[in-house]
């Protein structure tokens, strides 16, 4: 057992790692990483402080409201522990050649499959607890909590919280491989994704945000009251809200309460876990059986399947840009892992962008409405910089030690490296355009509102200046794109590790947080300089006045030199570090 343990704290120890190399370039990078790892720990503090003050104090949404909001981020949050966990302990239980390996050894097969299981988790959790105890010290601080609150909070709620997600994960996961014996794979695939999608749809539909405001508005100025009331049912059951329950009782020194929530959470993540590893321990090896048979039947799927992008066909591309392509093409596709949780996101992607297409706010308050509007902004961004992060940031190091091969080829690495880009790119845009368009289809279009007594519909039609605001948001849209795919990019390319073969832990790597980090702090500058046009333009809805051009103009350049910097910089040392020897 001491073994076990310690394989698993050297493994995961590793994560944090800090080479001991001396070399210019490595201390360069040690410093780098620790600067941004502090600033964003630093950054995440007085963020969450200066949004928990805002809400509260200047749009005076209430306390309830704002543990209501922090639930429904919180279940967001959940789904995408979920989801990671099932495509990672998927590539790292019944992909990995270490797995392989140790089940040729004299070690049970529960050890095994418990400690791939808990190193999946730890490894790529290391992030999320840094930033989640800065947040909760911003929001303390707000708060003015004690410190034990954060203890507390952290290793009571938090930590549990992660971990159920990622328990009920792997549960799932062994489920399906259990199923995948008897039933077609890709309808498997299909089943979870139309499931996750739905469970999204559903519960935004049942515990609407616009609702919920509307509701509690009507008892303004007593907006801090508890309107557990207003709670459906089926939500009560969530871990989301039970972490969300029990801030807002602490907040209000409730604390009985507070501790009924945190023995429930605790005794649920604890028997989850139970029931997990009894789980593995009798279906893992059988599981992984299948998963053997599984392969073998995807690879003789590529291996004879014609198609028009095959290497036995032609394209209109020059014969080294075609080899390119269709090598990014079925390097792509011959990762499970890759396509399913390509196919996953766009799911999520999906009921996102169903729910905010015809979306309804009924606010008087501009604020409220320039603060919801720069959510659904900043959201669609953040989607697009998390693709980017999953399958741009690997991209390079996927080519693994073969590649010598393209070095040594009469291949400019720059052509390679912007054939790779390009295909990253194009993807990226025609998501984002997607994104944009769709999001805003409730500033731009009029929607019907009512009939008179002639039965004649009646429309509301959007100001002038909001419409403004959501054409700029769609213009500004592919420059964020650009710089984001740029970044995650680049910095793959710098941080490039060809001995990894697993997509998915290279985009976990410490480059892979460090660029993630770095793309966080791009979203909050845009967030705060697009803050001022959108609550300018809100106003002038409200005043019925004609929207203020030159604010969204300067708030255009203001965007877009940066974003300039961004983009040189992010591929010129993306190029420059392809010439090092790997």
């Amino acid at each position: 057992m001491r073994t076990f343990f310690h394989i698993l704290l050297y493994k995961n120890l590793m994560f944090w790692k800090i080479s001991m190399k001396r070399d210019l370039q490595t201390n360069v990078k040690n410093i780098g990483s620790f600067l941004v790892f502090g600033s964003f720990a630093v950054g995440a503090f007085y963020a969450a402080n200066f949004i928990t003050s805002y809400l509260l104090e200047t749009i005076h949404i209430g306390l309830f409201l704002f543990h209501r909001f922090i639930g429904m981020l919180l279940f967001v949050f959940f789904i995408t522990i979920n989801v990671g966990n099932i495509v990672v302990s998927f590539s790292t239980l019944y992909r990995s050649p270490e797995v392989s390996f140790l089940l040729t050894s004299p070690v049970s097969h529960q050890n095994i499959f418990t400690i791939k299981f808990l190193d999946n988790f730890f490894y790529s959790s290391g992030t999320l607890f840094m930033v989640g105890f800065s947040v909760l010290l911003g929001y303390g601080t707000y708060f003015g909590l004690p410190w034990h609150f954060y203890l507390l909070a952290m290793f009571g709620v938090m930590v549990p919280f992660m971990f159920f997600a990622a328990c009920l994960a792997v549960i799932i996961l062994l489920l399906l491989m259990k199923l995948a014996s008897k039933i077609n794979l890709k309808f498997l695939i299909g089943f979870v994704v139309v499931f996750y999608i739905l469970q999204i749809y559903f519960y935004f539909k049942i515990s609407s945000p616009i609702h919920l405001v509307e509701e509690v508005m009507k008892y303004y100025p007593n907006i801090d009251m508890y309107f557990g009331i207003l709670d459906p049912k089926g939500i009560k059951f969530l871990p989301n809200y039970w972490v969300s329950e029990f801030l807002y009782f602490y907040v209000t020194k409730d604390f009985f309460a507070v501790f009924e929530y945190v023995i429930l959470l605790l005794a649920s993540t604890a028997g989850l876990f139970i029931f997990a590893m009894g789980i593995g321990n009798v279906h893992f090896y059988s599981t992984w059986i299948t998963s053997l048979s599984l392969k073998s039947i995807s690879s003789k799927a590529i291996k004879f399947k014609s198609s028009f992008f095959t290497f036995g066909e032609k394209s209109f591309f020059s014969s080294r840009t075609e080899v390119m392509l269709k090598k990014e093409l079925w390097q792509f596709l011959r990762e499970p892992s890759q396509w399913i949780h390509f196919v996953v996101m766009l799911g999520l992607l999906v009921v996102f962008l169903a729910s905010v297409s015809t979306l309804s706010i009924k606010l008087e308050s501009p604020e409220l409405k320039a603060v919801i509007f720069l959510v659904v902004f900043i959201f669609n961004i953040f989607l697009i910089n998390s693709i980017a992060l999953r399958f741009g940031f690997p991209m390079i190091s996927l080519e693994g030690f073969g590649f010598w091969s393209i070095k040594s080829a009469p291949v400019s690495l720059k052509k390679m490296y912007w054939i790779k880009f390009s295909i990253l790119l194009a993807v990226l845009l025609l998501l984002s355009a997607l994104i944009s368009f769709l999001s805003n289809i409730p500033y731009l279009f009029s929607k019907q509102v009512g009939v008179t007594l002639m039965n004649t519909p009646i429309y509301n039609e959007p100001h002038d200046a909001v419409k403004a605001l959501a054409y700029f948001s769609m213009v500004v849209a592919p420059i964020v794109t650009i710089t984001l795919a740029s970044l995650n990019f680049g910095l793959g390319s710098v941080y490039s590790d060809f001995a990894e073969k697993n997509p998915i832990r290279i985009a976990s790597s410490q480059g892979a947080t460090l660029t993630f980090l770095l793309s966080v702090v791009y979203l909050v500058f845009l967030l705060a300089m697009a803050y001022y046009p959108a609550s300018v333009m809100f106003i002038s809805e409200a005043k019925n006045i004609s929207p203020n051009w030159h604010t969204l103009r300067l708030f255009f350049i203001i965007i877009t030199i940066p974003s300039l910097f961004i983009i040189g910089g992010a591929h010129f040392f993306g190029i420059r570090s392809l010439h090092r020897d790997y």
